[in-house]
């Protein structure tokens, strides 16, 4: 899913140790600012799947193409997308790096950059979510009950996707 002005996200994934995540994320920060590149890293825990990011960053761009954004940065709307929140502030408690972060996950909205050893380009989508996570989301468990299993990943998307409606 290509944004408006046809750039797609890479998005990568990294097992950390505990309490390791806010160092990492400096140093891919440090480095992509280095290439004059735009990347976005979020807690791993509430992303599901490449396709989640992409939606997002697709979203973020259309509304940033229209004037409709609520950042002046892509990556902080693309992370306002990702959370499925109306506020920046509830988007980052959400979605950003803490000291329990054990998966982090790294997309390059813009550039060049490329971040190394210990990255894995993340999959499209992780399969069956987990509930907990799910609900740890904002996924109800009432909306978890109108779909099946196969289909819960879409209930992400559709947060991502709401954003549009509930930011007015």
């Amino acid at each position: 899913m290509e944004g408006p002005g046809g750039t797609v996200p890479r998005v990568w994934t990294k097992e950390v140790a505990e309490g390791e995540a806010k160092a990492s994320m400096e140093e891919v920060l440090a480095r992509a600012s280095e290439s004059s590149s735009e990347v976005l890293v979020m807690d791993g825990d509430m992303v599901f799947g490449a396709d989640h990011v992409v939606s997002a960053h697709y979203h973020a761009a259309k509304a940033t193409a229209e004037g409709r954004n609520a950042s002046y940065s892509l990556a902080i709307e693309t992370l306002l997308y990702a959370s499925g929140e109306r506020q920046l502030s509830s988007a980052i408690r959400k979605m950003a790096v803490g000291d329990g972060t054990r998966r982090v996950v790294l997309a390059v909205l813009e550039g060049p950059f490329e971040p190394g050893e210990g990255w894995s380009a993340l999959a499209p989508s992780e399969g069956v979510p987990d509930r907990e996570r799910l609900a740890r989301f904002g996924v109800s468990d009432r909306e978890m009950s109108t779909v099946g299993e196969d289909r819960l990943q879409e209930l992400v998307l559709e947060r991502v996707a709401a954003v549009d409606v509930i930011k007015k």
